[in-house]
């Protein structure tokens, strides 16, 4: 019996921990070069140009940049919402721009005081973070689970868009049950539809 065999598959930490190690070491001129390379191709996907009102997250912790994405589409006249934690909650909160965030209890960027909630089925498209992503579209994301239970209750008719660096899309990851999966994996080299 050779040594792959005996090899078990990667947990979803271990997957997380190598991946974002690799991320860690990006420069930020990497992050920005790449980011906008994503942020371009998803600006001329079909999900965006049909999306009135898009909730997307506001990246930081060396993550795909979703900052030129977010004043491009303000720009092209879209409504943009980030994401809002309340407890265990999180919910789309309408932005006029990047300087309506504040870093939450986590050092996540996301809307102040005075942002307004959105209802969620008014989003059109929902760009989704993650740590890894597979070919079929499943993720690994914080571990807090607040997309997972996010998108069980709240996608609706939305598309899902999650930004990636190349290296963060594996062949296969192990999913579970309460794993909600997103259409469309975008990162600086490829458009990955997941369905």
């Amino acid at each position: 019996m050779d040594q792959q065999t005996n090899q078990q598959p990667k947990t979803k930490e271990q997957l997380r921990l190598e991946i974002l190690e690799k991320r860690a070491k990006l420069t930020p001129l990497d992050v920005d070069v790449r980011s906008t390379v994503i942020a371009m191709l998803a600006l001329n996907t079909d999900e965006f140009k049909n999306a009135k009102t898009i909730f997307t997250y506001a990246s930081y912790n060396n993550e795909a940049s979703t900052n030129y994405f977010i004043w491009k589409a303000r720009l092209l006249g879209k409504k943009i919402c980030a994401p809002k934690v309340k407890g265990a909650e999180m919910f789309p909160a309408r932005i006029l721009g990047q300087r309506s965030l504040r870093p939450n209890i986590f050092g996540i960027p996301e809307p102040g005081f005075l942002s307004f909630k959105v209802a969620p089925e008014k989003v059109d498209l929902i760009i989704v973070p993650g740590s890894v992503f597979d070919m079929t579209g499943h993720r690994i994301g914080s571990g807090k689970g607040y997309y997972d239970r996010y998108l069980a209750a709240n996608k609706h008719n939305a598309k899902t868009m999650g930004f990636a660096f190349d290296f963060q899309v594996i062949d296969k990851i192990p999913a579970e049950p309460h794993d909600i999966k997103v259409d469309k994996i975008i990162t600086e080299k490829r458009i990955i539809d997941c369905i």
